[in-house]
C-alpha cells in the first residue's frame, strides 16, 4: 500500500466490516470490503484536507460545498449497474447560508444532472437558451436545483430519476435506461440477448474471483445471485423497491403489473425523446432522423422479432 505524506492509513479487520446483501458472505469479500474502508478513510482525509484549505484562505463560509461520486459501489450489482447499489451514490451539500440544516437526510429522489442547475442557482445565473439539432428543439435541462432541499426537505419533492448507461469500457458494451420512482423501478436492457458484461478492474477483484472459483467449483457462494442470473438478464426488469429492496422478484411480465410498466415505459421514452438518446429506437427498430426523415424522425424496424412498429417520434 503506497503512501502519501498527509495520508494515515485506517486498517479495518475483514471480522468487523458489515457485509451489504448483494455481496458474498465471504473471507474474500469481507478482506475487500476492508480495502474500500481504508479507501473511504483516505477520502474522508482528503476532504478534510481540501475544507482546511478553503478555511486558511478564507473561504469556507462563503463556499456552496457539493460532494459526490460517479458511480456506486464496485461490488456485485454495483457499479456499471442499474441496481440501487449501482446507481447510488454520495451525494452531499452544504450551504454556508444555513447551517441549521447540516447533518440532515433527505429521501428526496436526487440525479448527478441536478449539479449543473443548482451551480447555477447558486450564482444566480440563467441558463441559455440555444439547439443543438434543430431550431424548434431548445435544449432544456433535465436535472433541478437542489438549494430549495437545503430548507424544508420535502419527503416526495421529486417523483421521478433517470439513468443511462452505453459501455463502462468498450469491451463491456451493454446500454440501458432507467427510470426510478420512489416506489418502482423499470430497468430497459437493450442488448439483454447478450450477457451482462464484467470490466477489468471488477474481474480481477477477489470478490469475483471468488465467486467464479467458487461457482467453477461447485461450492457454495454465499451470494444472493448466481452468475447465470447475473449475466443474462429480461429485456425489462421492474421492481417494487419499497417491498422487494433487493431487486429480486422481477415484475416486468407478470399480467396484474402490465399497466405500471407501461406507464413507466412511457416516462422513460419521453426522457429519452427530451435528450435526444440515439438508442431510443433500440433494440426493435433503428432511428432515421436524417435525410428524407429530418425534419420527423422515426423508429423504423429491424424485423428483428424484438416487437416495434414505424413509429414517428
Amino acid at each position: 500500500m503506497g503512501l502519501i505524506e498527509d495520508w494515515k492509513p485506517v486498517l479495518y479487520s475483514p471480522n468487523d466490516v458489515i457485509v451489504p446483501y448483494f455481496v458474498p458472505d465471504t473471507p474474500a469479500a469481507r478482506q475487500d470490503i476492508a480495502a474500500q474502508y481504508t479507501t473511504i478513510s483516505r477520502l474522508d482525509q482528503g476532504v478534510g484536507l481540501v475544507l482546511h484549505e478553503l478555511q486558511t484562505a478564507g473561504h469556507l463560509n462563503d463556499t456552496l460545498i457539493i460532494y459526490t461520486s460517479d458511480n456506486g459501489i464496485p461490488f456485485p450489482s454495483g457499479r456499471t449497474n442499474f441496481y440501487d447499489p449501482g446507481v447510488a451514490e454520495p451525494l452531499i451539500v452544504a450551504s454556508p447560508i444555513d447551517r441549521s440544516q447540516w447533518g440532515h437526510h433527505t429521501s428526496s429522489l436526487a440525479s448527478t444532472t441536478d449539479i449543473l442547475p443548482t451551480v447555477l442557482d447558486w450564482f444566480q445565473i440563467p441558463f441559455p437558451t440555444y439547439y443543438i439539432h434543430k431550431k424548434n428543439d431548445t435544449v432544456h435541462l433535465t436535472g433541478r436545483s437542489l438549494l430549495p432541499l437545503l430548507g424544508s426537505f420535502p419527503e416526495e419533492d421529486r417523483w421521478s430519476i433517470y439513468a443511462s448507461h452505453n459501455l463502462h469500457e468498450v469491451t463491456m458494451y451493454y446500454p440501458m435506461r432507467a427510470v426510478r420512482l420512489l416506489q418502482y423501478k423499470l430497468i430497459h436492457n437493450l442488448n439483454y440477448l447478450m450477457p451482462f458484461g464484467i470490466d477489468q478492474d471488477f474481474y480481477v477483484s477477489p470478490t469475483f474471483q471468488d465467486i467464479l472459483n467458487r461457482t467453477k467449483s461447485g461450492k457454495e457462494t454465499h451470494w444472493y445471485k448466481t452468475l447465470q442470473n447475473y449475466y443474462y438478464r429480461k429485456q425489462w426488469e421492474l421492481y417494487d423497491i419499497q417491498k422487494d429492496p433487493t431487486e429480486l422478484n422481477n415484475l416486468a411480465y407478470k399480467p396484474e403489473f402490465m399497466g405500471v410498466r407501461k406507464k413507466l415505459a412511457g416516462f422513460l421514452h419521453d426522457w429519452q425523446k427530451a435528450t435526444f438518446d440515439p438508442w431510443i429506437c433500440a433494440p426493435g427498430g433503428v432511428l432515421e432522423n436524417a435525410g428524407a426523415f429530418k425534419e420527423h424522425p422515426a423508429c423504423l424496424p429491424l424485423e428483428n422479432n424484438l416487437g416495434i412498429e414505424k413509429t414517428e417520434l
